[in-house]
């Protein structure tokens, strides 16, 4: 049986914040999804931001260590951040497996010697379109089943800018040169993703009703009333994935559409702690 901790990335206000139109924090909705892809795994849950935080057991007593997006960004070095570097690097030191998504990424990045800075580009919201496997993702494990051109679930407006010494790109986009990415730091392995393969539908909507009226200043919809709409078309999307006139008119394809697709790097990584 596997025993896997998620480590949340949100301070306590953000985790707040984030609930209040998702339903849940970002450490219980990744939860959920692991415990679906595997459900004999047990799964324990901490919150590295807080002052407060604490293990709930050794490092050591996991099989993997999964890390949760966050509303940080890295290079401000808050000390909510430097916390979450700091036991990055010791779980690297440890050689517990990792995986992250986004903010994951970005920690696993800094804590092995690289950097993330803001993206020149913008922000990828929504969904990081045609994201492109590399040669080496092509035969990665972490993308078995993927396409080698598909779309994905995001939110960002940072990004990896220089990558630490044995890092492998495995993905990317022209929005960002690094999607998708292994590192090999200490005694450890990360797999890693800009992206969120733990995203539902539901969750996409509840980041564009969040971020609200941002993303009409930047340009992403006329005012909030489409926003409201797109949002609306979505949400129905996700009560019924069958609504072809929907997927057709947001351009939502089976990458997005299906769970097993959606979800491949984190089946994959799951499949690869069972094998060790």
């Amino acid at each position: 049986m596997l025993r896997l901790l998620v480590l949340e990335g949100n301070t306590l206000a953000g985790r707040r914040r984030i609930a209040e139109t998702a339903g849940a924090m970002p450490a219980e909705s990744y939860a959920a999804v692991l415990r679906s892809l595997a459900p004999r795994v047990v799964v324990d849950i901490a919150t590295p931001a807080d002052a407060s935080f604490a293990l709930p057991q050794p490092l050591e007593a996991y099989h993997g260590i999964a890390i949760t997006g966050s509303a940080l960004n890295i290079y401000q070095r808050e000390v909510e951040a430097l916390r979450q570097i700091d036991l990055v690097r010791e779980i690297f030191v440890r050689g517990v497996p990792m995986f992250g998504s986004c903010w994951g990424l970005q920690l696993a990045t800094v804590a092995a010697g690289g950097e993330v800075g803001l993206n020149p580009a913008g922000r990828e919201v929504g969904f990081a379109r045609r994201i492109m496997l590399t040669a080496e993702g092509r035969t990665h494990p972490m993308h078995a089943g993927r396409a080698a051109v598909f779309d994905a679930p995001a939110i960002h407006s940072d990004i990896v800018t220089r990558l630490p010494q044995s890092a492998t790109v495995t993905a990317w986009n022209t929005m960002c040169e690094v999607q998708a990415a292994e590192i090999r730091f200490g005694r450890g392995l990360f797999w890693g993703v800009q992206y969120h393969p733990e995203y539902r539908l539901h969750d996409v909507v509840a980041v564009i009703l969040r971020y609200g009226q941002l993303l009409v200043d930047e340009g992403f919809f006329a005012d909030l009333d489409a926003l409201a709409r797109y949002a609306a078309d979505l949400s129905a999307l996700d009560v019924d994935e069958r609504r072809g006139d929907l997927a057709w008119k947001l351009a939502l394809h089976r990458d997005i559409l299906s769970h097993d697709c959606r979800q491949t790097e984190l089946r994959n990584w799951i499949a690869s702690l069972e094998q060790t």
